[in-house]
């Protein structure tokens, strides 16, 4: 009983001791336990703070980030819009460029002309190629549309350049023959209207290699050369450079001796064999502006060319074009014979600028250079004929 009294005791001595120290120290635990509570909850409010600041930090990050893929998408669709109108301009380009159709010499090449692989994307094309790249980063597929756009650049002006030296090639093809008939080339050279050009000048610089260059000079370029030479085209192509007969020459343009009074005179023409009643063809088209009798050329055809050319065929048996006959190359135009001042039968041919009678061979030697031909070495003189006589 005693130890049980001293146990008791004892508890309400310690429970007394207890409730007599919350008595006078309970404000200082709430305190502790208030300002523990406090230091917890503004360490959480910290870390949300810096929390917050580390999502609003990335979510402006992710808006500069999304501004400058749109500023690069926006800038790679406007280089696409002025890729597609270059298209435009190197299609019309291609298109005028194929137009001027004169044959010319082996060697000048094709139109040059872009594969379907170089065009720009338009339409389900364009959505083909950005699916294609649809698994890669952003960055990475920009900067392979980059890459592709930067190829098709080069290949435009690459098309270009090889467009402007092969118009290049055709307008000297075609001034060279012109000058070697005798016919002035500087008008040729002219664009036709009035200068409206703006005045330009400055020292000659040569181009460095693989420098770059404007693509609207570049077109205007090409446009300027396949007008001049589609003009030169149209001057060649009414030209007569073909010849009468397949026939032999027989006797050449010049001085020589006259087969009637045996006394030195000049020959007008060319003289070709031909049998009686052989085909006569026009050696380029025109208008038939004479066909009759006329002295010592006989039975006569005289065609207008261009550029104030003309060309004649005489000695002929019979006709077969009127005056006023629109003519085409190779078209007959009579008949062989001997009539007029002539020994036998055979083909006197002239060729004449703005009336005065010019070597053939200047003609007939254009056109086999021109169309790639090579003909037969003349043959010794047969017929021959003595024609001075001026026009009917």
């Amino acid at each position: 009983m005693r130890v049980a009294a001293v146990v008791v005791f004892l508890a309400v001595l310690a429970w007394a001791g207890a409730a007599t120290w919350m008595l006078f120290f309970r404000d200082e635990v709430v305190a502790g336990l208030l300002a523990r509570h406090q230091r917890i909850t503004l360490a959480y409010e910290d870390q949300i703070a810096a929390v917050r600041r580390h999502v609003d930090l990335l979510a402006s990050r992710q808006y500069l980030e999304q501004e400058r893929v749109e500023a690069r998408v926006a800038q790679v669709l406007e280089r696409q819009d002025e890729l597609e109108r270059r298209q435009s301009v190197v299609e019309a380009l291609q298109k005028q460029a194929t137009g001027i159709a004169l044959p010319i010499a082996a060697g000048a090449g094709p139109v040059p002309s872009l594969s379907a692989t170089d065009r720009p994307w338009r339409g389900e094309a364009a959505r083909d190629r950005l699916g294609a790249l649809r698994y890669l980063p952003v960055a990475e597929r920009l900067a392979r549309m980059d890459q592709a756009l930067e190829r098709l650049t080069h290949r435009q002006t690459s098309v270009l350049s090889a467009m402007l030296a092969l118009s290049q090639h055709r307008l000297d093809r075609y001034l060279d023959i012109v000058a070697s008939v005798g016919l002035p080339t500087e008008p040729l050279t002219r664009l036709p209207g009035p200068a409206t050009s703006e005045s330009v000048g400055g020292p000659y610089v040569p181009a460095q290699a693989g420098a770059p260059f404007h693509f609207g000079s570049l077109a205007d370029s090409i446009k300027d050369s396949l007008t001049l030479s589609a003009r030169a085209a149209q001057v060649v192509a009414g030209l007569p450079l073909g010849r009468p007969a397949e026939e032999d020459e027989t006797s050449p343009f010049g001085i020589r001796m006259d087969p009637f009074l045996r006394a030195p005179a000049l020959h007008t023409g060319l003289d070709f064999r031909a049998a009686y009643g052989a085909p006569v063809r026009a050696t380029g088209a025109g208008n038939v502006i004479f066909a009759g009798y006329s002295g010592g050329y006989g039975n006569m055809v005289e065609i207008e060319h261009i550029s104030g050319v003309t060309t004649r065929y005489a000695h002929l048996s019979a006709f077969a074009v009127t005056e006023g006959d629109t003519i085409a190359a190779g078209d007959v135009v009579g008949r062989a014979g001997s009539t007029g001042r002539s020994t036998g039968s055979h083909i006197h041919y002239e060729t004449r600028i703005d009336g005065n009678p010019v070597d053939p061979q200047r003609f007939i030697a254009a056109g086999a250079r021109l169309h790639g031909m090579r003909w037969p070495a003349p043959a010794p003189v047969q017929s021959i004929s003595s024609t001075s006589t001026s026009p009917p």
